[in-house]
């Protein structure tokens, strides 16, 4: 399944661009879950993390969590 399908529905809003060697991008939704895409400075890679509370606090330890591939991810 395509990253973007993950992230249908979630409005972004943080970035945080250039740490260790990364893009941040945050993604909420009314309901509450969260997607934050990491994406490698050089465009060759992309992950994601998801979650269903605590954005902020997700947002702000974003180094330290588990990214995945589409296809690593739950089915929607």
């Amino acid at each position: 399944m395509l990253l973007e399908n993950y992230l249908s529905g979630h409005d972004c809003m943080d970035v945080r661009e250039n740490e260790g060697g990364y893009n941040y991008f945050g993604f909420t939704c009314s309901e509450g879950t969260w997607r934050i895409l990491r994406e490698k400075l050089d465009g060759t890679e992309y992950r994601l993390a998801i979650g269903n509370k605590e954005y902020t606090s997700a947002f702000t330890n974003r180094a330290t969590l588990t990214y995945k591939l589409s296809n690593e991810l739950p089915r929607l």
